[in-house]
């Protein structure tokens, strides 16, 4: 088992964790989400020994639609969500 011991240097993105509910955690499922945050700038890892996604936003995502899209799929029940590790940007203070 591996553990951080240290912050080294802070980044100014954010981490967010997705356990995904849609198709049963399927591959394709957390593909699915992986694809979708993209196409707002952010990166993601599949974790598939967990069935979840690692989120990885940049200071230039658009966070309000990184945000809104992150409650649209909690509110579907295609995903529940843990904050990893934030920055002072998240959330985003313009969400409506």
């Amino acid at each position: 088992m591996r553990w951080a011991g240290e912050v080294v240097r802070r980044s100014e993105n954010c981490t967010i964790r997705l356990l995904v509910f849609r198709d049963g955690g399927s591959g394709a499922a957390r593909q699915s989400v992986i694809n979708a945050f993209k196409e707002l700038g952010v990166d993601g890892e599949n974790i598939e020994r967990f069935g979840m996604v690692a989120l990885d936003l940049p200071p230039t995502a658009d966070l309000v639609k990184v945000h809104k899209l992150l409650n649209h799929g909690v509110a579907r029940e295609w995903w529940d969500r843990e904050e990893g590790c934030i920055t002072a940007q998240w959330p985003p203070t313009s969400v409506g």
